[in-house]
């Protein structure tokens, strides 16, 4: 299973001297995707702060409202599942955040791929997802507060050492451009990342930045 070092950071602004991931396993036939990496940290009793590039100029971008299905344009995603006391011996919950150039966020929680629970317009704000085109890129930015994971998992106490799983992804799935690609591989025939048994684990680092070193 893949994993990664998720840093404890100062501020968001730390981000891009962290360590990148990269999406880079292409799935289901796909022959062509554009480069895409990205960078999380963690901010103690703040939140997560996750921040992906994907070199592609002029994205696809119909798509403007809260969560609309924005992996019709071209979208970049993340996949998050916490364990807890509450739900250490049942089916975990995995949250999803789906996002396209426009900025528009599809973020939702569930069990499973169907009946999964989208997040209001008041945790939409809390999420301040925004997104930004350049000439031969764009990137999106994201906060996943801890007030929000622990309304749904309970109590998390997460810190220097603990563990959860993840996977990022990059897809489109119109016709003119479709393609997928993932950070942690999935090995299965029928296209879904709604998929956790493939999610990668990500292990929290007391980082350099947090120290106060450069």
């Amino acid at each position: 299973m893949k994993t990664m070092e998720v840093e404890v950071i100062r501020s968001a602004e730390d981000l891009e001297m962290l360590s990148p991931f990269k999406v880079d396993n292409s799935l289901w036939g796909t022959t062509t995707v554009p480069e895409t990496y990205g960078y999380l940290g963690f901010i103690p009793d703040d939140g997560f702060y996750l921040k992906m590039v994907c070199k592609e100029a002029d994205p696809l971008r119909k798509y403007r409202d809260m969560n609309a299905p924005v992996y019709r344009d071209s979208a970049m995603e993340a996949f998050f599942l916490f364990e807890s006391e509450r739900e250490r011996y049942i089916q975990p919950t995995y949250l999803n955040f789906e996002v396209n150039a426009n900025g528009a966020l599809l973020a939702a929680y569930g069990k499973e791929r169907i009946y999964r629970t989208y997040f209001a317009k008041e945790e939409h704000q809390e999420f301040a997802c925004s997104a930004r085109i350049e000439a031969d890129r764009w990137s999106a930015a994201l906060r996943i507060p801890l007030s929000i994971l622990e309304h749904i998992y309970g109590p998390l106490c997460l810190e220097a050492g603990s563990t959860f799983t993840c996977n990022f992804y990059k897809i489109s799935e119109a016709a003119e451009i479709e393609h997928y690609a993932s950070w942690s591989m999935i090995e299965t025939d029928v296209p879904s990342f709604h998929l956790p048994e493939y999610f990668g684990t990500a292990v929290i680092s007391e980082g350099r930045r947090s120290r106060g070193q450069d």
